[in-house]
């Protein structure tokens, strides 16, 4: 199903006028752009999540991997 505007959409290379569906399919068409909409949503976190997860492993790996620096406490 793809939506060709918001008043129609097309199904299986066939066009329907929303407004012309039974009350339950206009219903089922809000729910299917509502899941669309809110699987976008969704996607849009998981890259800001993934970038973070990179950023902050790769900090990580910074401290981890860094040469430990003899501390100068106590030498005058």
């Amino acid at each position: 199903m793809s939506e060709e505007a918001k008043n129609t959409l097309t199904f299986e290379d066939k066009e329907y006028n929303v407004a012309d569906l039974p009350e339950r399919g206009q219903v089922l068409v809000g729910f299917v752009r509502e899941v669309r909409d809110e699987g976008a949503a969704l996607q849009k976190r998981l890259s800001v999540l993934q970038a973070a997860e990179i950023t902050f492993s790769k900090e990580l790996e910074e401290l981890l991997t860094a040469p430990e620096q003899e501390s100068l406490d106590g030498i005058d």
